[in-house]
């Protein structure tokens, strides 16, 4: 039968983030053995070229557009979505990772198969998921407002995420040699983190703010984040410089929680301060340095699932 909300636009992002080809021609296949009517544009992965495909098509419409590749595209047609206005505001998003890293995609379980994938997108069930805020220091100063989708982290885990930025650009260098140039000269620092209903004041390693349960490529980190309540969730991780990569393997499960030291909130608001810039990642991005404030805007991203 057609699918209640109409037409489905399936946006297929190319370059890095491209869907593993296989696997959404097997995707297609299954959608149009459910009698789904669907188109496929090729998108690339600036944002710029997605915003403007995604709004060439809800305008034609189009009420369920469909990311297909990694979680950078889906972020690209999220902050296009926020910023159409009017023109947007009725438009469901769906989401197929087809075989990209996608940790957002995975709290839901849409990382899914193919045919699985088709399942979830040609039924009419829709949720209403939580977006989030991080307003943080740029270098000159000035502060600077990031959509957060998946995670935010100060402290360790963003310095790796810069160190990544600058090592990727070299042949063969991966994110483990990121995480250990980071270890080398990182140390704890005293956080002052305020939150809604609770503080912290001590030294720590760094500071994890969750809407999504996965990070780091499919770690379990946060297994008591759920997108859709409205909160935040933070963890404060002291004692050892090294936990947060060490704890990698159990984190697999989600089988580091509960730990001596990580302490765990659920909030609404989160303001990190430190006594001397310490960086910010956001979505695996390095975005800036604290001091930085994270809100919440429960209810702002219409889902497919």
């Amino acid at each position: 039968m057609p699918h209640p909300l109409g037409e489905v636009a399936l946006l297929v992002a190319t370059g890095r983030d491209a869907p593993d080809r296989a696997a959404l021609d097997e995707m297609c296949a299954a959608l149009t053995a459910r009698d789904v009517a669907f188109r496929r544009a090729a998108v690339g992965g600036d944002q710029r070229a997605v915003a403007a495909e995604l709004h060439r098509v809800a305008a034609a419409g189009t009420r369920l557009v469909v990311m297909c590749g990694g979680q950078r595209v889906f972020r690209a047609a999220v902050e296009a979505l926020r910023a159409g206005g009017a023109a947007t505001e009725q438009v469901v998003l769906g989401v197929f990772p087809g075989g990209r890293s996608h940790d957002f995609a995975k709290s839901f379980g849409l990382d899914a198969n193919p045919r699985a994938a088709a399942l979830l997108l040609s039924s009419d069930r829709v949720m209403r998921v939580d977006l989030g805020r991080a307003v943080v220091a740029t270098a000159g100063g000035a502060a600077r407002t990031h959509l957060v989708v998946n995670d935010a982290v100060v402290g360790l885990g963003a310095a790796v995420c810069r160190k990544n930025t600058i090592l990727e650009r070299v042949p063969r260098i991966g994110p483990l040699t990121a995480w250990w140039a980071t270890l080398v000269s990182y140390r704890p620092r005293r956080f002052d983190v305020d939150m809604t209903f609770a503080e912290w004041h001590d030294d720590a390693v760094q500071v994890r703010i969750a809407n999504g349960q996965f990070a780091h490529d499919g770690l379990h980190v946060s297994p008591l984040a759920l997108p859709d309540d409205g909160a935040w969730d933070v963890q404060v991780w002291d004692g050892p410089v090294h936990l947060p990569f060490t704890l990698q393997p159990r984190m697999l499960l989600g089988e580091h929680l509960p730990h001596e030291h990580i302490s765990q909130w659920r909030q609404k608001r989160v303001e990190v301060a430190t006594a001397k810039p310490t960086p910010v990642a956001v979505d695996g991005r390095y975005v800036g340095t604290t001091p930085a404030v994270f809100e919440l805007d429960p209810g702002a991203l219409r889902l497919k699932i």
